[in-house]
């Protein structure tokens, strides 16, 4: 695991970390290819799924540039609290041992943001198991 990795475990330093990248970023830097040659409803549409640092660093890159209302809504709603630190740098078979050890308030914390966000099978699977041992 890479320091920007182990960092991104400590709570906030991801959402942080994603707000100034975004401020000093260039299309380039962006998780979705050719950004700038989309349109909004486009780039909406393809915001679920990304992690609240790449969510920020579009958000700001966005502001600074576009401007947009239907993109910077649209990260409005999908930025939110992760079930835990790191939970968004975490791949499904990770979360799913983690959920096996979580209690039932933090699996359904899990399970809705999972839903909100990124929709993964995997863990959907994981939480509702945990789930049905309370």
């Amino acid at each position: 695991m890479s320091i920007s990795d182990s960092l991104r475990q400590v709570p906030g330093v991801a959402q942080a970390e994603g707000a100034v990248a975004g401020a000093f970023a260039d299309e380039g830097d962006l998780p979705i290819a050719d950004y700038g040659k989309q349109s909004a409803e486009d780039i909406a549409s393809r915001l679920k799924g990304f992690s609240q640092r790449e969510l920020r660093l579009i958000d700001a890159y966005e502001r600074k540039h576009g401007n947009r209302a239907t993109i910077t809504d649209r990260v409005a709603k999908l930025l939110g609290d992760q079930p835990w630190a790191g939970y968004d740098e975490q791949d499904v078979d990770a979360v799913a041992a983690k959920l096996g050890t979580v209690d039932s308030e933090t699996a359904r914390k899990a399970k809705g943001y999972e839903r909100d966000h990124k929709d993964r099978a995997g863990v959907m699977q994981a939480a509702d198991k945990r789930l049905a041992r309370s």
